[in-house]
């Protein structure tokens, strides 16, 4: 092999230094080319490929490695791609078929369950108070004509044997015993006349006229008394003058704790003598009072479906209030006897007047702006 001569070797070592560098500035910006073309092309498929949202399939594009080629889009295969949406074949919906088992009211009927017992007067539990919220005046007046009214109830039931309130609370307590088994008898809750031995008769037509309706819609309630009743006196009311009033009788209000059944003349205030004077009056033609009691005690209620004889409602109460009654007597009647144990008793039952304030509700309202005229007659 022939020698090379030397003065060649310095021009081919630079050549072949200098070779590299061209050759690696060409080749990257042939790269960099390939790189800025794929991501274009990329971005092309990316916008016109449809959105997540517009259909199920995901495209999933890869990006390429170089300036000639591409990786295609890859699909799953078990979710092929579709340019539209596919229409969905509506599900069929299930057949309904007739049950032999009777459902109760509640499952056929657009209603609350407050409405099964919206004709028959008993509150349930969640139900709003029918008498408005005491206030801290109205408190301190109730308490002070309970004292008053204590004492006049043992004036008029005076008696060795008969202590007011404490056996009182015991007659109660029977009575509202009787009055829910009463309530609870079908036999007896939709008739007016049975359930007048222990309710007057305007309750008693309310309680017989919802008992009936309930029987329409194919319901009935009864009453489940868990424990014995507690009796607490909260109010009296005392009513004097004869009953029933004859004509020409007024009646005049003495705040809420006493009622004058007297001749219409007397009806204007004279003088406190004079007044004294109809009051006694009015106390010899006969009284009768009313007392207000708060009674606790576990009570349900259940109301059942009659054709499946499944229960709609079962509330539970654990306090209820109760206006009782006395007959009207004069001071000559007698009012206690002997029983057959030779014990003494009252002549007569407290029959219930009021059950959570439905009578009270039932009434006009009175207007406050009315007051008496205190003037005396000359002065008219």
């Amino acid at each position: 092999m022939p020698a090379v001569r030397p003065a060649l070797c310095p021009l081919l070592s630079a050549a072949t230094r200098a070779a590299p560098c061209r050759l690696l500035r060409s080749s990257g910006h042939s790269i960099n080319s390939a790189r800025w073309a794929s991501s274009s092309e990329a971005k092309a498929v990316d916008d016109t490929a449809p959105s997540p949202a517009a259909t199920p399939t995901q495209n999933r594009t890869a990006k390429p490695t170089d300036s000639a080629t591409t990786i295609p889009t890859i699909t799953s295969a078990a979710q092929p791609a579709t340019s539209a949406p596919s229409e969905t074949t509506p599900t069929p919906k299930p057949s309904s078929k007739a049950s032999s088992f009777p459902l109760p009211s509640i499952f056929h009927r657009k209603s609350s369950l407050a409405a099964h017992v919206a004709d028959y007067p008993w509150l349930l539990s969640t139900s709003p108070p029918r008498r408005p919220r005491p206030t801290f005046w109205s408190v301190l007046r109730d308490k002070h004509f309970l004292a008053v009214g204590t004492a006049r109830a043992r004036k008029h039931l005076n008696h060795p044997t008969y202590d007011f309130p404490d056996q009182f609370c015991d007659d109660a307590a029977a009575v509202t015993q009787q009055l829910f088994e009463t309530l609870s008898d079908p036999q007896r809750a939709a008739d007016e006349e049975a359930l007048r031995p222990v309710l007057v008769k305007a309750v008693a037509d309310r309680f017989a006229h919802g008992y009936r309706a309930m029987l329409a819609q194919g319901n009935r309630i009864e009453f489940v008394l868990k424990s014995k009743p507690k009796v607490t006196v909260t109010g009296t009311h005392f009513t004097y003058g004869p009953y029933p009033a004859p004509q020409g009788y007024i009646a005049q209000q003495w705040w809420s704790l006493i009622e004058l059944i007297i001749p219409e003349e007397d009806g204007v205030f004279t003088s406190h003598p004079r007044q004294k004077e109809i009051m006694q009056r009015a106390m010899d033609d006969g009284v009768f009072f009313k007392v207000d009691v708060r009674v606790d005690c576990d009570l349900e209620s259940i109301v059942t479906d009659e054709r499946s004889g499944m229960p709609i409602i079962r509330d539970t109460r654990r306090q209820l209030d109760l206006q009782f009654i006395s007959p009207h007597f004069t001071p000559w009647d007698e009012v206690f006897e002997l029983d057959s144990q030779g014990e003494w008793k009252l002549r007569w039952q407290w029959r219930i007047s009021d059950v959570d304030w439905i009578v009270e509700s039932m009434m006009p309202k009175v207007d406050r702006k009315h007051k008496i005229d205190w003037r005396p007659r000359k002065d008219l």
